[in-house]
């Protein structure tokens, strides 16, 4: 199935991005939604016209949930329809168990977990028996699992849940997966020097490139035999053992 009207939350930058200019082509339309960065998706909007979609962006906070209700109703109306939602808007600071604030738990919660819970919600009762697709991107650290960014994790695991449980209860008619990127885009926190670090303590010893998680995305919404599944794109990150525990052991 050929996703023909889609929803790209966070699509103005990084990842979504990618994954809007992957997407896009004659006979689509696409709602690329952003926060703050009106300038970058102005600029997107362009691109994807170019490319053949029509495009229409939405400005919403959905840490706010009012504003987030709204964005599949504004994207069924504008596109007469919606068949395909890539939820990859996401939230991603460092706190850990001892360090948290309740402000800043909510806010992960709120954007990373309850956001895509609502938009799955009115994107499925819009559907209304069509087929449609979701997408979910989460990360590899939810499998990778680190006492750092603790809400973000925690956040984070509990999307791969939804994933799965959407899976069931929206079958057979939307077919709902997710994928787990692993080191892509430097974070504002880091420094270049760390990130060729990160990248290159995998296994494949490669930063993985934004055009393979996003054709990743678009492996999952045309298989039309795969549901419930999550793919990760990180060149074997999770799967580093090289640890102290098993370089120093003796065979």
């Amino acid at each position: 199935m050929e996703a023909k009207k889609i929803i790209v939350t966070g699509g103005a930058n990084r990842i979504g991005r990618s994954i809007a200019l992957e997407l896009a082509g004659y006979d689509t339309q696409i709602v690329i939604h952003y926060s703050k960065s009106f300038i970058a998706a102005k600029r997107l909007k362009i691109e994807l016209e170019n490319l053949g979609s029509d495009v229409h962006l939405l400005k919403a906070d959905l840490n706010n949930f009012k504003q987030t209700q709204k964005v599949i109703s504004y994207a069924h109306k504008k596109m007469k329809g919606v068949d395909c939602l890539i939820n990859n808007a996401s939230i991603f600071e460092n706190d850990n168990l001892i360090t948290f604030s309740e402000k800043s738990f909510l806010k992960h919660i709120n954007v990373n977990l309850k956001a895509p819970a609502i938009l799955i919600q009115n994107f499925a009762k819009l559907c209304k028996g069509n087929k449609g697709n979701i997408v979910n991107i989460i990360d590899q650290r939810v499998e990778k699992l680190t006492p750092f960014f603790f809400s973000y994790t925690l956040s984070k695991s509990s999307l791969a849940t939804l994933t799965k449980t959407s899976a069931m209860k929206l079958a057979p008619n939307i077919r709902v997966n997710a994928v787990s990127p692993g080191p892509t885009l430097k974070n504002k926190r880091q420094s270049e020097k760390h990130f060729k670090k990160q990248w290159k303590s995998t296994i494949l010893k490669k930063k993985v490139d934004t055009k393979n998680v996003s054709s990743a995305v678009k492996f999952l919404i045309n298989n039309n035999n795969i549901t419930g599944q999550i793919i990760n794109v990180d060149s074997g990150q999770r799967l580093a053992w090289k640890t102290p525990d098993i370089i120093n052991a003796k065979e």
